[in-house]
């Protein structure tokens, strides 16, 4: 929410930057997959006081190590989600795995305070084989002062990165009628990768771009986007585009979405590269409730760094082996 400081105790997490991979070491010789893990939470308790709107969670993610020698290994941090008690992060943290390696990892929960110090919200320890033997490869934990913290970690496969730029072309404006104005919507959009959760197939968000402010025709700036993270190194695996309109309070106004692929994408670029006379022939139609509501052109789409994929399907072949061993009966989301 919006405020400036405030009263607690609390702990400041690493701010140091961390790399997308981490190389762990192990010693056992046991296989190594590359996995991804992705979090989200629901119900978090409100920990920015009385009058001072809701809080903005973010969350670190922490590799403890069984052996006392060694210290633990902060993987990264999320983004920061304004005013939200539900949040789900884009972010994605990528590192090797050790099959059949006890491996733990401690997620803390934060309050963003901007020039604060930033509150606790809780924390979590999973332990990755347990994830992985849970339906969908997701295990909730409830949390001390309320709320439950999701964890879902999948096998990283593919390589390489999308270079994406989006337009929208005559959204359907969501404002309201202001003082001699009409105020024009605000969109961002979001991009989800189908999944397979604890309630069956589900969207997880991989992206979340900036909003354009008081533009129905907005272009959004450059997007990279790691391929692994994206469609799992499968350009026909089915993604969504959703586009909102933004609003301070967190609760943003669905404004339309459409389903493509990573090949969808590349199809549709636009061939001019000027967004002056982008080719709207090819345009996604964005949709609400079965209804039209404005077109979304690619002005670019450009692929870098793909390999044949077979050391990501050798490490989905050993994960998936792993995951079929430690099956548990579902936890409901």
């Amino acid at each position: 929410g919006d405020r400036k400081t405030r009263r607690r105790r609390c702990v400041k997490p690493d701010q140091a930057r961390h790399k997308r991979k981490h190389n762990i070491k192990f010693t056992s010789g046991a296989p190594m997959v590359l996995v991804e893990l992705k979090l989200h939470a629901s119900k978090l308790p409100n920990v920015a006081g009385a009058f001072k709107g809701t809080s903005d969670p973010f969350a670190v993610v922490t590799l403890v190590s069984i052996d006392q020698n060694s210290d633990p290994i902060v993987l990264g941090k999320t983004e920061v989600l304004k005013n939200s008690l539900d949040p789900r992060w884009a972010k994605a943290f990528i590192f090797d795995y050790e099959l059949g390696t006890s491996t733990h990892l401690a997620v803390s929960i934060y309050d963003e305070v901007p020039g604060g110090k930033n509150i606790s919200m809780g924390s979590a320890m999973f332990e990755l084989g347990s994830v992985l033997g849970k339906k969908g490869n997701t295990q909730a934990k409830k949390l001390k002062n309320g709320g439950t913290l999701f964890a879902h970690v999948e096998k990283s496969e593919g390589s390489g990165t999308l270079r994406l730029q989006l337009r929208g072309i005559k959204l359907n404006n969501t404002g309201v009628p202001g003082i001699n104005v009409l105020t024009k919507s605000d969109p961002f959009y979001e991009i989800l990768k189908k999944t397979t959760g604890v309630k069956g197939v589900a969207w997880g968000t991989v992206y979340r771009s900036k909003p354009v402010f008081q533009d129905l025709s907005p272009t959004w700036g450059d997007a990279v986007l790691n391929l692994s993270s994206l469609c799992s190194g499968d350009q026909e695996r089915p993604i969504k585009i959703s586009v909102y309109d933004y609003k301070k309070t967190g609760h943003h106004v669905f404004m339309g979405s459409f389903e493509t692929s990573v090949n969808g994408l590349l199809a549709s670029k636009s061939l001019g590269g000027d967004i002056n006379s982008s080719d709207v022939q090819s345009a996604f139609q964005l949709r609400k409730q079965d209804k039209s509501t404005g077109q979304i052109v690619v002005l670019r789409a450009d692929i870098k760094g793909v390999d044949d994929g077979l050391s990501g399907k050798m490490a989905a072949a050993s994960l998936d082996g792993a995951s079929e061993t430690r099956a548990d009966p579902a936890l409901a989301q």
